[in-house]
């Protein structure tokens, strides 16, 4: 693997606000991002797509995009009617994490019911990107990774199936635990709720990766976990080379990811019903994130 191919810089949550939207274009045309993911199913996207439009002929290089699957927040783009079990009475989403771990390790009609539900949503939600943004491959993740959990992974390896070929990654939110656990002096730093986060993933990946390979479909390893919601360029810095290290060593690629754009509060609406993630969207940090993205380009230019 030469040194430039170990890494791809990634930006999550075009789609969520304008103004987020505005922040990952600037890193697009500022050649600092090699790759995107696009929420479909919010209010601005629309205006999102129209400003992807309008600056698309000023970027350095033509990133990726993938589609950010997203069942978490909002409302789905089909009829509430639809898909009943995963929506309220107002017709937003009420899935969470651990809503859909439950269903992972029960039987029944109910999870059955969700699984052809999911496919639906998710069927309609890559539509959306490939008509609005053009796409022909088609990348697939999910917003707060929840398509790491077996049965709806394997939601995905249905929809991998019926594409014919047409989708050409899928991610896997494995992330490399040794760099961290060497690098003794950011012990402190880290947030004990991503760390948790990062081995139950970790578990998670072994089954996707497995039916992955069984499909013939490529995988990266990721970063961005245990930093998940603070990918800062101090830290970045002194992890780097270890994650460089160890990713080479495996002979996979590594997605970096980060979420430089930012919420204004004036941006909110009532589709932003989740308290935690309406801060995660406004948080100064992802002015920090940005900043990082931005310093990276000249790190890894070599």
């Amino acid at each position: 693997m030469k040194t430039r191919e170990w890494f791809d810089v990634h930006a999550d949550d075009y789609g969520v606000s304008l103004n987020g939207a505005e922040d990952i274009l600037q890193c697009i045309k500022e050649g600092a991002l090699d790759s995107f993911s696009v929420i479909t199913n919010m209010s601005c996207f629309d205006k999102c797509v129209e400003r992807y439009s309008q600056e698309k002929g000023k970027f350095v290089k033509k990133p990726l995009i993938t589609v950010h699957l997203n069942i978490m927040d909002g409302k789905p783009l089909l009829k509430a009617e639809e898909v009943p079990d995963l929506v309220d009475e107002d017709g937003f989403f009420i899935l969470t994490w651990g809503k859909l771990l439950f269903l992972n390790y029960s039987i029944g009609k109910k999870k059955k019911c969700v699984k052809e539900q999911l496919k639906k949503e998710f069927l309609a939600q890559i539509e959306m990107v490939e008509k609005s943004f053009g796409v022909r491959e088609i990348r697939l993740d999910s917003h707060q990774h929840p398509h790491m959990i077996p049965f709806v992974f394997d939601v995905l390896m249905e929809i991998c199936d019926e594409k014919n070929g047409k989708v050409t990654f899928v991610r896997v939110a494995k992330e490399p635990l040794l760099p961290f656990i060497l690098c003794g002096s950011l012990y402190l730093t880290y947030n004990l709720a991503n760390l948790v986060k990062n081995l139950l993933l970790n578990i998670y990946s072994v089954g996707a990766i497995k039916k992955l390979r069984k499909k013939g479909l490529p995988y990266e390893l990721m970063w961005g976990l245990v930093m998940s919601g603070y990918m800062d360029e101090k830290r970045i810095k002194k992890l780097l080379l270890l994650m460089q290290r160890s990713t080479m060593k495996k002979k996979k690629k590594l997605e970096i990811l980060f979420h430089p754009g930012l919420m204004l509060e004036k941006e909110k609406t009532e589709e932003y019903r989740k308290e935690g993630f309406y801060k995660f969207y406004c948080s100064e940090n992802r002015l920090e994130e940005k900043k990082a993205v931005m310093s990276l380009k000249n790190l890894l230019k070599n």
